[in-house]
């Protein structure tokens, strides 16, 4: 079964039954479905004001339960039922590759994007046999239809095994006319993100199948298909089972070119705890605070600078720079540094374990 958005979004204040299906905002990035397991009525919208979306909360995790009203939803993952199947339809990968300005920084050639955006690559590998571009899903910030084009592009090692160690990918594209060489001095491929988007045929977008209508515009034979009663036939498409929610995504990172001639370029993809320079826990126990000063997660924004030692800079005599950025307004990374700062009766965004002490 396909349970498109559309077609199964949360409503406030409805009576469900036992086996309705309903889907989570796809902004919320939750690919799963939910099933009332106990029929009710939902909580109204003003309940859930403070939540994306003005909905429940709903789980990431299958089986898992969630009370919403009187009701109770059961998460499950919508591919399970065609994977059960004796006969599913054909499996598609789908490839995305994200860029980024953050990992060009080392190009000598302007970022292509003048609003700095990320510079997104589709494609699908035709590995089925299809040779045409596919349709599957939207964007959700424009609504536009993503389009995956077939590309000469071999992809091998996805594999998981259980002998503890993750699977390194790669990625072959050709490079006919040294096209790759020439991109990969515009894009900086290492560290592009890379994504897998596993559907079945059966979810992809209808107008994939358009062509294989007879009829290419249902107002112009709907008066000339009735029945003997004289109702107008619907015509239907090929693929009323499209759902863009009902994927598996799996995220990859370009870590190293492992392959470069004449015939194709070879990239070797890593899961993100694999890259260089990239280590488990990100956060360790230390005494001082790891935040940057007056950053995102330090979050100081206040106009009194202070010394090192958490002294008091008067105007007079704080040194400022081209930027007007105070060059003696330092941060000790102490807990005194930061109630200082803020202020002792207020939640302290301090980021080092009150009183470790590493040994050497």
């Amino acid at each position: 079964m396909a349970y498109p958005y559309d077609l199964h979004k949360w409503e406030a204040d409805r009576t469900y039954a036992v086996g309705d299906v309903v889907r989570a905002n796809p902004r919320k990035g939750n690919t799963l479905a939910f099933k009332c397991v106990k029929a009710g009525t939902t909580a109204s919208s003003d309940t859930y004001d403070e939540f994306p979306n003005k909905e429940p909360a709903f789980p990431f995790k299958i089986t898992q339960e969630l009370i919403d009203g009187t009701c109770t939803w059961e998460a499950f993952e919508p591919l399970a039922e065609e994977l059960l199947r004796l006969a599913p339809t054909a499996v598609i990968d789908l490839f995305q590759i994200t860029f980024t300005k953050d990992t060009n920084e080392q190009s000598l050639v302007p970022w292509p994007n003048d609003d700095d955006s990320d510079v997104e690559l589709r494609y699908h590998a035709g590995t089925n046999g299809l040779t045409e571009d596919i349709k599957f899903g939207t964007d959700p910030e424009t609504g536009v239809t993503l389009i995956y084009p077939a590309a000469p592009v071999e992809v091998d090692g996805f594999e998981f095994s259980g002998r503890g160690t993750l699977p390194r990918p790669t990625l072959k594209v050709a490079n006919v006319n040294n096209a790759i060489t020439s991109e990969m001095a515009r894009l900086n491929p290492l560290g592009a993100k890379v994504q897998r988007i596993r559907t079945f045929a059966k979810f992809i977008n209808a107008t994939n199948f358009n062509e294989q209508v007879p009829f290419a515009v249902e107002s112009d034979i709907a008066d000339a298909l009735t029945t003997e009663t004289g109702d107008s036939l619907i015509m239907q498409t090929f693929n009323d089972t499209a759902d863009e929610n009902a994927k598996i995504v799996e995220t990859w990172y370009i870590d190293r070119v492992s392959g470069e001639n004449q015939q194709f370029v070879e990239f070797e993809l890593a899961p993100k705890i694999d890259l260089v320079n990239i280590s488990l826990p990100r956060r360790t126990i230390e005494e001082f605070c790891p935040w940057t000063y007056r950053g995102t997660e330090c979050g100081y924004v206040g106009d009194t600078c202070f010394t090192v030692n958490d002294s008091t800079i008067d105007a007079a005599d704080k040194i400022v720079d081209s930027s007007g950025k105070v060059i003696n307004d330092i941060c000790g990374k102490k807990l005194s540094s930061c109630k200082k700062r803020f202020g002792g009766n207020v939640d302290l965004p301090y980021g080092g374990f009150f009183g470790a002490r590493l040994q050497a």
